[in-house]
């Protein structure tokens, strides 16, 4: 997906002020690099964040390499910033630029965005869920009995399960369908997933089986409606800390 995409975004867009500072001055922190592109696309900028001016209500970021783009970019009324910090698009529209100078240095400054999106689409991420917040996921092995399993950590590539049995009859490369994950406050999830791991876990004196799982081909709505979830457990884990 490009910065012009039509696809619906709704469910990953952050309209919180103090969340979206707080992606912001991350980004600011890791010293990730941001794509801004401008012009219908037709010119893009390379930069880094370097500051939030919260009182000011701007964000400020590096000079770019092009003095012929810096002067073009000056007049841009709309602007696309782009960053896929660990895989996870981050991107947000700004208004026209300023120049200023930011520790004897020229800088660019706009006006914060209302908007902030955050799009995880790489299929290798996991979110690993605290103890508080595991669904529950209901499935059947074959014609076997309802197995009834914690989720571990979960991802849009798959996730991992955990059953209370130490006897769980399963194999590398069985198929489930129809399995059942209770998303809170998000809802029901109706998936399909093949066993790509099996393993033990040592609760005290209590073992337990860990089922590690890979999707079979989520809908663009099933991937929306994970994503809403994955976005709510991190935002509550947030409050929690305080962040």
């Amino acid at each position: 997906m490009n910065a012009f995409s039509d696809e619906n975004i709704d469910g990953f867009t952050i309209t919180f002020r103090q969340e979206i500072l707080f992606y912001l001055r991350q980004l600011i922190n890791d010293g990730d690099q941001i794509s801004v592109a401008f012009n219908e696309g037709r010119d893009t900028i390379l930069t880094i964040l370097l500051d939030v001016d919260e009182e000011a209500g701007t964000l400020i970021f590096d000079w770019g390499s092009s003095e012929e783009v810096n002067k073009r970019f000056l007049v841009s009324e709309k602007n696309f910033f782009v960053a896929t910090p660990q895989g996870i698009r981050n991107q947000f529209v700004t208004g026209k630029p300023k120049q200023i100078t930011y520790k004897k240095r020229p800088a660019f400054s706009v006006a914060l965005p209302k908007k902030y999106v955050r799009l995880q689409r790489r299929d290798y991420f996991r979110l690993k869920l605290p103890m508080t917040q595991r669904p529950p996921c209901l499935f059947n092995l074959a014609d076997g009995p309802t197995i009834e399993a914690s989720v571990l950590d979960i991802g849009l590539g798959g996730l991992g399960l955990e059953v209370a049995s130490s006897n769980v009859p399963c194999n590398i490369g069985d198929m489930v369908s129809g399995a059942k994950i209770h998303l809170n406050a998000v809802g029901d999830l109706s998936v399909n997933f093949a066993i790509r791991y099996v393993g033990k876990l040592q609760r005290g004196a209590k073992t337990t089986t860990h089922i590690g799982c890979q999707f079979d081909h989520l809908s663009p709505a099933q991937e929306q409606q994970l994503q809403k979830f994955i976005t709510v457990v991190q935002r509550e884990e947030r409050a929690r800390l305080g962040k």
